[in-house]
C-alpha cells in the first residue's frame, strides 16, 4: 500500500470509525483548504483533530509525512554518506546522512548530534545493521534527528527491504516539495536535450582552464564524458508539471549517445510525445524559475491491455 493507505487504516483503527468515513473526513478538509495540501496532510490534520497521536509506535517508513514529531523509526541502513562540515552564523558544526530502509521503502536519516555523528564515523553503525531511531522529526519524508533523539543498533533482524523511495501515488495538482511521487499521464511536450560534461571516474563536473584543457577537481586533466539531461512536459489531465531525466534514467527510453545524434533524437520526441506513462521521481523546487518540477527516477510506459486487466481485477 502507499503511504495515504497506510495513514487511513491507522486512523481507522485508532479511532474506531469506517476507512470511508476517515476518507470522507479527511476529502472534506482538503476541499476546505481549497487543494493546497495533499491527501497525506489532510490526513495527518484529521488524525490530531481525533486526538489521535502516533508518538509511541513504530511507523514504516511509508508513513512519513513532514512536520511529525517524536518519530520512532526501525530500518537497515543502506547507504552512508561522507560526513560533512559546515559553518553558518559563525557556528561550526557536522551534519551526517543515511539511507535507512524498511519493507514499506527507504528516506534519508540526517544526522546533527555529535554523539549520533561519532557513531558513524567510528564505525559503531555501519551500512547493513538494523538501527533504531526514537524521538526523531520530519522534513517532507526525511527522518532528522536531534540530541533530543536516540540512535542505537536494533536486535530486530530484517532480511528483506524495499531500498527504493517510498512514493505517494499522487495526481499532479498534489504534489509538494519534497514529495517523492508515482503519477501517470501523458507527454504532452518534449525539449531538445542539453549535455554537460564530467569526470569520467567520478562523474562529476568539471571545467576548462584558460587553456582549454577540461580538469576534474579530484583527478586533474582528464578526458571529459558528456551526460545528457532530458526535459519534458507531463500531463495528468488536471495539471501539468515539467520533468528532468538525468543519464541514468535516460537510459531506460533511449540510449544515451543516441541523443547526440539529430535524426535519432528527433525521432525519439516524436515517439515519446504523447505517450501515456507512469513517472516516479522526487519533487525538486527550481530555483531559477521558482516552480516545481520532479526529477525522475523512473520513466515506464504504460501497458494499455495489463491495466484493463487489473481494473478488471478491481471491479
Amino acid at each position: 500500500m502507499q503511504n495515504y493507505d497506510l495513514l487511513v487504516d491507522r486512523i481507522a483503527k485508532a479511532s474506531g470509525l469506517e476507512k470511508s468515513e476517515v476518507e470522507r473526513k479527511i476529502e472534506a478538509k482538503k476541499a476546505k483548504l481549497s487543494g493546497l495540501i495533499s491527501k497525506e496532510g489532510a490526513a495527518q490534520i484529521i488524525s490530531a483533530e481525533l486526538g489521535i497521536s502516533f508518538e509511541d509506535e513504530d511507523l514504516k517508513i511509508a508513513e512519513l509525512i513532514g512536520g511529525l514529531r517524536k518519530v520512532n523509526v526501525v530500518g537497515k541502513v543502506m547507504n552512508i554518506f561522507p560526513v560533512r562540515e559546515f559553518e553558518k552564523n559563525d557556528r561550526k558544526g557536522k551534519v551526517a546522512n543515511f539511507i535507512i530502509a524498511d519493507d514499506s521503502g527507504s528516506t534519508r536519516a540526517v544526522l546533527w548530534d555529535t554523539n549520533h555523528i561519532e557513531m558513524i564515523e567510528n564505525e559503531s553503525i555501519k551500512v547493513g545493521d538494523v538501527v533504531e531511531i526514537r524521538n526523531a522529526s520530519t522534513r517532507d519524508s526525511e527522518i532528522h534527528l536531534s540530541s533530543f533523539g536516540e540512535l542505537k543498533k536494533s536486535l530486530v533482524e530484517m532480511a528483506e527491504v524495499k531500498n527504493a523511495p517510498a512514493a505517494s501515488e499522487v495526481g499532479l495538482d498534489e504534489v509538494r516539495q519534497g514529495m517523492s511521487v508515482k503519477s501517470r499521464g501523458i507527454v504532452v511536450q518534449v525539449f531538445q536535450p542539453r549535455f554537460y560534461s564530467v569526470c569520467p571516474t567520478c562523474n562529476k563536473k568539471g571545467a576548462l582552464d584558460s587553456e582549454g584543457v577540461f580538469k576534474c577537481v579530484e583527478h586533474g586533466v582528464v578526458e571529459k564524458k558528456d551526460r545528457a539531461i532530458l526535459n519534458f512536459v507531463l500531463d495528468d489531465g488536471v495539471e501539468s508539471i515539467r520533468v528532468v531525466m538525468f543519464s541514468d534514467q535516460i537510459a531506460q527510453l533511449i540510449p544515451e549517445e543516441d541523443l547526440k545524434d539529430e535524426a535519432k533524437a528527433a525521432a525519439f520526441r516524436d515517439d515519446f510525445l504523447g505517450t501515456e506513462i507512469y513517472l516516479s521521481g522526487r519533487v525538486n523546487r527550481n530555483q531559477l524559475f521558482n516552480n516545481l518540477e520532479i526529477v525522475a527516477n523512473s520513466v515506464e510506459k504504460v501497458d494499455v491491455e495489463a491495466l484493463i486487466v487489473e481494473l478488471d481485477k478491481k471491479k
